[in-house]
């Protein structure tokens, strides 16, 4: 159980996301405020890391921003002008942004028809001889045909970056693997809208054993400080390309009070998740809308709730039905193949996505944060049926 710093006095407005205090955070903030060492990698830095060493069983150095450590994965995979990176076109900007600032040339792969995630059937038929990396989303907090992409990546020599934002503390595949263990490196998010956050942060994960090293290179602005520090050298300089990633103590402070309520955050958001989904349940037998589907061979973390409207033109009443009732859901992800920056980079290569189009022109979220009640759900389930 979680004991959240809900308001007492629930508001009128029923917004999409409103984040929370789960913990100890004001008390670690306090403590960093009032230590010598403000800047990174100090005394919070190194307990986030041991948390998700001892809680997930991964190797991280927390970052700025999730888009931060998908940068990273771009340096560390060392790709160029000459190398292709197989993306989802249904993702946020920042999978693809971090490859495109090396240069490299972006290849979009489809949604699966059954949820917005790729899978290996949608990676392969966009593989060339000039593919160098495959990156994956795991939408909505659950993965996708990770064990197969990992191994068909393996066998071929590519690089598999886990693009697990939305992820932490789900698990997927045959060994029931945590999110975030697989490929060669993955990310998470701690934006203020992820279901644990410290208003802006991430974490690089690093699976791959060659790569830690110069991973801390990176994180140090292309400096051997984090050596220096650790006596391995008897002074630091610039030795590659990198910029200053890390984060401050305060963050790291903050958020550490809430990695410490995982289980009971995810708790709290999956019996939300299951309320909407009983909810709709009726509503989906008469074809007005299609729920939520998560891949199979795992969970997920009650991250988001969303339904399939029949058009972007329902979509777009039912929005503004909703709003009119003090209820703000939002739409989602717009197709990166068909976005003025591609147009403009890559003219007259747009791909077919059907999938893809289709998720991002009928796919609606719903509000679902922790300042909710199972009463909350009902209400959202009930004004989107008279909105239809």
């Amino acid at each position: 159980m979680v004991s959240c710093y809900f308001c007492l006095v629930k508001d009128a407005e029923l917004k999409f996301n409103r984040p929370m205090l789960v913990g100890r955070e004001r008390e670690y903030v306090d403590e960093a405020l009032q230590s010598t060492w403000m800047s990174g990698d100090g005394h919070f830095s190194r307990r986030v890391q041991d948390w998700m060493s001892e809680e997930l069983g991964l190797q991280a150095l927390p970052t700025t921003s999730c888009t931060d450590a998908l940068e990273m994965t771009a340096l560390l995979a060392d790709v160029g002008a000459d190398d292709e990176v197989v993306v989802p076109s249904f993702t946020f900007v920042s999978t693809a942004l971090a490859f495109a600032m090396r240069g490299c040339r972006l290849v979009f792969a489809d949604s699966d028809p059954g949820f917005p995630h790729i899978g290996w059937a949608q990676i392969e038929p966009c593989l060339t001889a000039r593919t160098k990396v495959v990156v994956v989303v795991d939408y909505a907090g659950s993965g996708h045909d990770l064990d197969r992409i990992e191994q068909e990546c393996a066998k071929r020599g590519l690089v598999f970056i886990e693009d697990a934002a939305q992820g932490i503390g789900a698990r997927h595949g045959q060994e029931n693997r945590r999110l975030g263990s697989f490929g060669d490196a993955a990310t998470f998010s701690f934006h203020e809208t992820k279901n644990l956050h410290c208003g802006e942060g991430g974490a690089l994960i690093l699976n791959r054993d060659e790569w830690k090293a110069r991973a801390s290179v990176l994180w140090e602005k292309g400096t051997n400080r984090k050596a220096f520090f650790q006596g391995l050298v008897d002074k630091y300089g610039w030795v590659d390309l990198g910029s200053s990633f890390l984060p401050n103590e305060m963050t790291m402070a903050f958020l550490l009070g809430q990695l410490q309520h995982m289980d009971g955050v995810n708790g709290k958001r999956l019996t939300l998740w299951n309320t909407y989904d009983a909810a709709f349940s009726q509503m989906q037998t008469t074809g007005r809308i299609q729920r939520q589907a998560h891949p199979p061979n795992g969970d997920h973390n009650g991250h988001m709730y969303y339904v399939l409207l029949p058009s972007l033109e329902d979509r777009s009443r039912v929005i503004s039905a909703l709003k009119k009732e003090g209820i703000h859901p939002a739409f989602h992800y717009q197709s990166l193949h068909r976005s003025r920056f591609i147009e403009e980079r890559q003219p007259g290569t747009k791909p077919p996505c059907p999938e893809s189009d289709r998720f991002s022109d009928t796919l609606l979220r719903l509000p679902l944060h922790l300042g909710m009640e199972a009463s909350d759900c009902d209400r959202v389930a009930e004004a989107v049926d008279r909105a239809l």
